[in-house]
């Protein structure tokens, strides 16, 4: 049952990177927003605007997905790896919970909340304020499992010192991606909110790599007791 949990967690995390994958090579959506105006999507947009758009059944299939994934990846992990499983576990309740809350669309004029404030493209709404602290609530377990991850190589290098370095690689692809959005937006004059879906993407693309690679070296992890690893080579 674990493998199989396992297996199911795989192909969940790569239908669901395939999606996000698709949403990005599809024309560009309008996003609907409650006052009836329709708003083009642009680059600055979070993923989860996706769920406002044209494509919103794909990004919603998306966050179920990564649920399903995290889920299921923490049931095959339960016995050999129980700290990590509960991170996974908490990680996958939170993005079921951002597919069953849509967001409301982004006002992009300051960092502040504008909830109330007149120049907002919509209305705040009970669902978008319930949206929007779940992120933090996917990413902290996140980074927990990471640092738990790298915090096992000092005690056993040789089965967790490739999730490590992959870790190291992805924290990089994070901050370049973060400099490299800072950057475009300061190129096209961007008079707004700082974090934008430019800095989202920064730390979501390079966190499901690192999750890939977790997924891959703990296939063997699963069943009776604690068996080795595959490392994955870098």
């Amino acid at each position: 049952m674990e493998r199989m949990a396992h297996r199911v967690g795989g192909a969940a995390l790569g239908l669901a990177i395939a999606g996000l994958a698709l949403l990005h090579v599809l024309p560009a959506p309008h996003l609907h927003a409650t006052t009836g105006a329709l708003v083009l999507y642009r680059p600055w947009n979070f993923l989860s605007e996706f769920a406002r758009s044209d494509y919103a059944p794909l990004m919603t299939a998306c966050f179920f997905l990564l649920s399903l994934s995290m889920l299921a990846t923490g049931a095959a992990l339960r016995r050999s790896l129980p700290r990590e499983a509960l991170l996974l576990v908490l990680a996958g309740v939170a993005l079921a919970l951002l597919g069953l809350f849509p967001t409301d669309l982004v006002d992009f004029s300051t960092d502040a909340i504008t909830c109330g404030m007149p120049g907002r493209i919509e209305p705040c709404t009970l669902v978008g304020r319930i949206h929007n602290p779940l992120s933090n609530l996917v990413f902290g377990p996140i980074l927990l499992l990471l640092i738990s991850c790298c915090t096992r190589c000092r005690t056993e290098p040789q089965r967790w010192r490739s999730v490590t370095r992959l870790a190291a690689v992805c924290g990089l692809l994070a901050l370049g991606g973060i400099i490299a959005a800072t950057v475009y937006l300061h190129a096209i004059g961007w008079q707004g909110r700082w974090w934008t879906g430019l800095m989202q993407r920064s730390l979501v693309f390079p966190a499901l790599l690192w999750m890939s690679g977790l997924h891959a070296a703990t296939k063997d992890l699963c069943g009776e007791g604690s068996v080795p690893a595959v490392p994955i080579k870098l």
